[in-house]
């Protein structure tokens, strides 16, 4: 499910970014902080952005579901599809 959902959170992966402004209680200040003490994370930033990521992810796993799919379904399909590819690539090994 993630290589299918990335893409359409990352983007093309040029680097474009844009810099917004947020205001936030400091309890919430404090649990940025510690994210980045314990060294998960580099900075405030990256902590925000894997919060939108898996909210962006959640979203859409959310709509394929009342859209009939399961997550289930893609995981096979990627799998399959990897499968695939790779008994192409690597036709001697097979």
């Amino acid at each position: 499910m993630e290589n299918y959902i990335s893409p359409l959170i990352d983007g093309d992966g040029q680097g474009r970014h844009m810099n917004i402004s947020i205001e936030v209680t400091n309890s919430i200040l404090d649990y940025l902080d510690s994210k980045v003490k314990k060294g998960l994370y580099k900075s405030r930033s990256e902590v925000i952005r894997e919060a939108i990521r898996e909210m962006v992810r959640q979203d859409i796993v959310r709509e394929m579901v009342q859209k009939g799919f399961k997550p289930e379904d893609l995981d096979k399909l990627r799998d399959g599809a990897a499968n695939e590819l790779f008994a192409k690539k690597y036709k001697r090994f097979a």
